[in-house]
């Protein structure tokens, strides 16, 4: 998920119009096309009808009018949960806005929630990258940095069997584990071995035999059996305490190497790790072990 503040109304262009409030017939509603969400959970959707069967709808959802219809720009769970409940008329402020804004709109609700998967999240982006002159504004019009964007980027590299399977359950891979793979896939193109190994490690892990972020590993001890030490490293995942993946240390035969986001690690971070790596490696090696 993006961990970003996301602000609806900083989104929208400057020139768009507060809106109309208003109560419109459900039945005109349609879902906006460029909604990231592929699968809407019962459970959730069965929560959210209570909660406005009980309470109302705390929030009007946002549309946008098309001919004598409305398209959804923001809201569409709270549309379908009045759909649940038979409701004939739901409360909503029409707005006119761009498509690229109302790409955005959609795209920021969603993330905010915290069920969105990265997969989702990828095929929204990739949906509005059009709307972008280069990466570098489509980066900072959704709120994360260029190395963020490329992970969600990277589940289009990815095999048909793999993307098939996420079409149907988008949580089985995050944008990290996609990443290193899109990475493992281009360092050895056209290897049959590594596409074998690929399939045999993604049915272990839907079998829930494989973790996502061993894949690699799985894929580059096949290498290193197949054809020694030299083609293959061993690699460990370094992860912030959200969990998020920033950097990885890699061991081949004859060296040991850290690798960091700067976009993660400060001046100050640098050098303090810098300075450790420098006293552990003084320090006597008993000392150590101990």
């Amino acid at each position: 998920m993006i961990n970003a503040p996301f602000n609806l109304e900083k989104l929208a262009s400057p020139t768009v119009p507060m809106g109309k409030h208003c109560l419109i017939n459900v039945e005109l509603i349609e879902p906006n096309p460029y909604q990231p969400r592929t699968h809407y959970s019962k459970e959730s959707l069965d929560n959210l009808a209570k909660s406005i069967k009980e309470n109302g709808l705390l929030q009007p959802i946002i549309v946008e009018k098309s001919d004598d219809r409305y398209l959804i720009i923001a809201g569409e769970r709270r549309w379908r949960a009045h759909l649940m409940l038979n409701k004939s008329h739901i409360e909503a402020i029409v707005r006119t806005i761009d498509d690229q804004t109302q790409a955005i709109y959609a795209l920021a609700e969603n993330i905010v929630r915290e069920d969105l998967s990265d997969y989702e999240t990828g095929k929204a982006i990739r949906s509005i990258e059009d709307e972008f002159p280069n990466k570098t504004n489509l980066a900072e019009a959704i709120g994360i940095n260029r190395t963020d964007l490329y992970r969600y980027l990277a589940f289009d590299s990815l095999p048909e069997f793999v993307l098939n399977d996420l079409n149907r359950d988008p949580t089985l891979l995050s944008r990290a584990a996609a990443d290193q793979i899109k990475s493992l896939l281009v360092d050895h193109q056209d290897s049959s071995l590594v596409l074998s190994s690929l399939e045999t490690a993604w049915g272990l892990l839907k079998d829930g035999k494989l973790q996502q972020t061993h894949i690699t590993r799985f894929i580059k001890k096949a290498l290193k059996d197949a054809y020694g030490l030299n083609q293959a490293t061993d690699e460990q995942i370094i992860q912030n305490k959200s969990g998020g993946p920033i950097g990885q240390v890699k061991q081949t035969k004859k060296h040991w190497t850290l690798q960091l986001n700067v976009d993660e690690v400060n001046e100050q971070q640098q050098q303090q790790i810098v300075d450790y790596i420098q006293q552990l490696l003084s320090e006597p090696s008993d000392s150590v072990a101990s």
